[in-house]
């Protein structure tokens, strides 16, 4: 009996403990956000503007076997604030369902919020606990909010766009928890992909053209496309690539289907060097040149070329980086590893230290497959025609 009474006082106490469902929030309840926008006033007060994910029910015309083609769609609705915080506030004033981040795939920051500082709103996506750190951060060129406005036709909205562009890596893929962990480096320097709207025939297309480099939270530089491919073979985020060269009265183009880069410093005598060790290979896709590809000497020359085209585009994201002074290409964290007693010495004088370090190159390129033809002949001749 004693036993039946302690068992049931554990169940009552349990009751009490157990809350149940009573926080439960239902789908239609809630404001949906898949990408934000946060752009700078006149007045230097914060715009965020938010596409919100609607979810329609389907049509009781619609087959149970179709799918629902265009049932859901996205609207973009704004607010002004003082700041983040204050910006969201005001915008679930204006809104009938709970203003939720918990989806919010992509964030965009207006080049002219960029260029002050992204301070503020890098403060609340972190501390508050709904964004997701693995959200991909993005630059526009012009206002943000153009570019959540844009309808994709082919994905569900542009943040599903931008996102899936960044998955390709056919630029940066940059998530907050990776901008937040480089700006806390040594160099306390950032790189975002740029997002550019396109303007052509009537139709307006948002595509990621370049980069840009943010040095203690605030926008310094624009790197261009083939800069900024230049960019990730120092990171080493280049996995495959397509390189085309002019060489031999022709153009050849190789796919890197493997690529590998590593970044070695060195302190020799004073001088400060740092080696860039890249190993990728590849097959040959095109060859319009006069070289025949059967012969090893001819694969060994257009293996050069390819080497100087990969430089070349090194070299102008190291040289802007230095007369720039802004250590994005992530050497003051090696020579942090490698050297901590020398890097504590040159620390406080890296702005002056960085354009001095020597780069040194060593590519080592190989193409593995030529393709099934050698030397054309049967194009040449039909061009000589």
């Amino acid at each position: 009996m004693q036993h039946a009474c302690r068992t049931l006082l554990i169940v009552l106490l349990s009751g009490i403990v157990l809350s149940g469902c009573w926080d439960r929030m239902e789908i239609n309840d809630l404001a949906i956000i898949t990408a934000a926008g946060i752009d700078l006033t006149d007045n230097n007060r914060i715009k965020l503007s938010v596409q919100l994910f609607v979810p329609n029910p389907p049509s009781s015309e619609q087959s149970a076997t179709s799918p629902a083609s265009g049932s859901n769609k996205t609207v973009v609705r704004d607010a002004i604030g003082l700041d983040m915080a204050d910006a969201t506030a005001r915008l679930q004033e204006r809104l009938s369902r709970k203003v939720f981040w918990g989806q919010a795939d992509v964030f965009v920051f207006g080049e002219k919020l960029a260029r002050r500082g992204i301070k503020e709103p890098l403060d609340f996506l972190t501390r508050h606990p709904h964004p997701r750190e693995r959200a991909n951060l993005f630059i526009s060129e012009g206002p943000a909010e153009n570019v959540l406005k844009w309808n994709t036709p082919i994905e569900r909205n542009s943040a599903e766009t931008l996102r899936e562009m960044a998955v390709l890596q056919t630029g940066l893929n940059i998530s907050i928890l990776q901008a937040i962990e480089e700006l806390s480096e040594e160099a306390h320097t950032a790189v975002l992909p740029v997002v550019r709207i396109l303007h052509r025939d009537g139709e307006s297309t948002p595509f990621v053209s370049g980069s840009a480099t943010i040095k203690n939270l605030r926008m310094t530089e624009k790197l261009d496309t083939s800069t900024t491919r230049g960019l990730l073979w120092l990171r080493n985020e280049i996995k495959s690539a397509t390189i085309t060269s002019s060489t031999d009265g022709g153009i050849a183009s190789v796919y890197l289907f493997h690529a590998n880069s590593k970044l070695v410093p060195s302190i020799k005598n004073g001088e400060w060097h740092m080696r860039l060790i890249i190993d990728a290979t590849g097959n040959l896709n095109e060859n319009t040149t006069k070289l025949d590809t059967t012969k090893e000497a001819n694969v060994v020359k257009l293996q050069q070329a390819f080497k100087q085209t990969l430089r070349k585009r090194i070299e102008e994201a190291v040289k802007i980086a230095q007369q720039s002074r802004v250590d994005y290409l992530g050497f003051a964290e090696q020579y942090y590893r490698h050297y901590p007693k020398q890097w504590r010495k040159a620390k406080n004088n890296w702005d002056e230290l960085f354009p001095r370090v020597v780069v040194d190159y060593d590519i080592r390129l190989i193409i593995a497959r030529n393709g099934l033809t050698g030397d054309n002949r049967t194009l040449q001749q039909s061009e000589s025609q």
